[in-house]
């Protein structure tokens, strides 16, 4: 049996964009997936359209808690999590179909502890910027991964372009009330804890630009 993909999506009024979200990691190509979704205290059809979600497909589960931010969303997620690895989809963004299925190969492949990805940025004029799509592979031991990470080489800071084996979040505590550099912090904790990590440079996390966005 494939070992389980716990993914995490905190939502947060995203009443326009929360279905192309969902309906990306639905229609992933590694079967062994559930979705957690953390209602951060939205005020606009967010809660009606993932309850919808929720009630079609047995895979879907709902957190609802009061507004408290993303880390907080996230940790009561991964608190809530069955899966052998935790990934993140921010509720704004979305992903493609193979991303998991490529992540997972990494990680048996190389015994990894993290498996990451490149991403691309899309904007609301229709541009498009990848980083880096260089097609490398690269293996990062405790050292070098978090050597890349504090100099942004290959490691971006975001959590939601890799997996994570969950066994990293024993014990994890963050500051709740820290709003800037959360991903990287947390992100910091995480590959310090990892033994191993492979980073495969290709673009398959798709993070949009948007107004108002946090």
């Amino acid at each position: 049996m494939d070992e389980k993909i716990s993914v995490i999506i905190p939502v947060y009024n995203l009443e326009n964009v929360i279905e192309k979200c969902i309906d990306s990691v639905l229609n992933q190509t590694y079967d062994s997936i559930e979705i957690i979704i953390i209602d951060d205290g939205s005020c606009d059809s967010s809660p009606q359209i993932i309850a919808r979600y929720a009630k079609e497909y047995s895979n879907i589960k709902i957190i609802k808690q009061k507004n408290r931010g993303v880390t907080a969303a996230r940790l009561a997620g991964v608190k809530e999590a069955t899966g052998d690895y935790i990934g993140f989809v921010d509720g704004d963004d979305y992903i493609d179909a193979d991303m998991y299925e490529i992540l997972m190969k990494n990680i048996r492949q190389y015994h990894a502890d993290i498996s990451h990805c490149g991403y691309q940025m899309e904007f609301s004029d229709g541009r498009n910027r990848t980083f880096y799509n260089t097609g490398d592979v690269v293996i990062q031991d405790n050292t070098k991964g978090l050597i890349d990470l504090i100099s942004g080489v290959r490691v971006e800071p975001g959590l939601w372009n890799k997996l994570y084996r969950k066994k990293l979040f024993e014990n994890f505590k963050q500051d709740e009330s820290i709003k800037i550099n959360e991903d990287l912090l947390m992100n910091y904790y995480l590959f310090k804890k990892a033994q191993k990590s492979v980073f495969f440079d290709i673009c398959k996390y798709h993070y949009i630009i948007r107004e108002n966005s946090a």
